[in-house]
């Protein structure tokens, strides 16, 4: 679906819920803070309006998020679903708690990509940011979906005091698994909206402590693509400067939360109800209406944060 400002609106973020096994300092304010809804759509009412949206609505891209989506029991039918749907783009966002045991079941479903968020390669340090977890976990997970043939992307959120200093030690691990690493400028959300943190690191600053270590220079991404890139030594890794240099002008993404809500734009999080769709004879005459409405909240200018946590609407 192309918007008012020529953006071809193709990828969709499908959140299965909202739980999580770990507290990362920057998603939730205290351990077990995540707030759980208790309307969830099945996994067939999420099948189904995936099939709704790619039919009528132009989705192309489908990547699951949570939450931590490998708590969601029926994961891997909700993959292989979306794949029979014509669905040829399937990715998933997960701490890799459960990820080494699963791994090869969601790639024979039809999983072809995979980002893992690691924020540290120091155990003390992982568990204090993830307020939970095992650092080791994390890493087998990786490992392995390497392993499987995945296309495996690692997510750092950079915090200032806490992992700054291991930004090379994280990128040679990427690249030594042949993965790329995406640095993120920590975003203002859930119990960081309208806060002052002295934890923002900037983009320019990433690069200086990269720079230190490596030689790097630009390289081009995708159009709509959340993430600067940059090519060094042996591979890639890039930057998602959320602050620094905003992407919402080429935001092409619609989020579908486990509660069968459609939300355009991060900065404003207003959910647009489409589950009732499922009972509706010709739901394309509808559902143009409401996708316009949501994707009438776009933004083209720079992000201004969200009260709601990521968790509650999709990483």
């Amino acid at each position: 679906m192309i918007d008012g400002h020529g953006r071809n609106i193709n990828k969709l973020r499908l959140s299965v819920g909202e739980s999580c096994n770990l507290s990362c300092v920057y998603c939730v304010d205290k351990i077990g803070g995540h707030q759980r809804s208790h309307d969830h759509l099945t996994v067939e009412e999420m099948i189904d309006l995936v099939r709704i949206l790619k039919r009528h609505g132009g989705i192309e891209k489908v990547r699951i998020t949570g939450g931590e989506p490998l708590l969601f029991p029926g994961i891997e039918q909700l993959i292989r679903e979306i794949a029979r749907l014509g669905i040829e783009n399937i990715g998933l966002t997960t701490n890799a708690q459960q990820l080494k045991k699963r791994v090869d079941d969601l790639k024979n479903s039809g999983l072809q990509k995979i980002n893992v968020s690691l924020d540290s390669l120091k155990p003390a340090v992982f568990r204090r940011l993830a307020r939970g977890g095992r650092l080791e976990r994390t890493c087998e997970g990786i490992e392995a979906a390497v392993k499987t043939g995945l296309q495996v992307k690692i997510n750092t959120v950079v915090l200032k005091g806490e992992n700054e200093e291991e930004l090379n030690d994280i990128l040679a691990y990427a690249l030594f698994l042949k993965s790329e690493v995406r640095f993120l400028e920590l975003m203002k959300m859930g119990p960081l909206y309208e806060k002052e943190t002295a934890l923002f690191v900037p983009m320019k600053t990433i690069l200086a402590k990269i720079g230190k270590c490596y030689s790097y220079h630009p390289i081009p991404a995708e159009t709509d693509s959340t993430a600067i890139r940059f090519r060094v030594p042996g591979g890639t890794f890039g930057i998602i400067a959320n602050e620094s240099n905003p992407f919402c002008a080429t935001c092409s993404r619609l989020r579908l939360t486990s509660t069968g809500k459609l939300i355009g734009c991060l900065s404003q999080p207003v959910g647009i109800p489409i589950k009732h769709l499922l009972k509706a004879p010709q739901p394309e005459f509808e559902l143009k209406s409401l996708l316009s409405q949501a994707i009438g909240y776009k933004r083209t200018v720079a992000f201004k944060g969200s009260q709601i946590g990521m968790s509650a609407i999709g990483g």
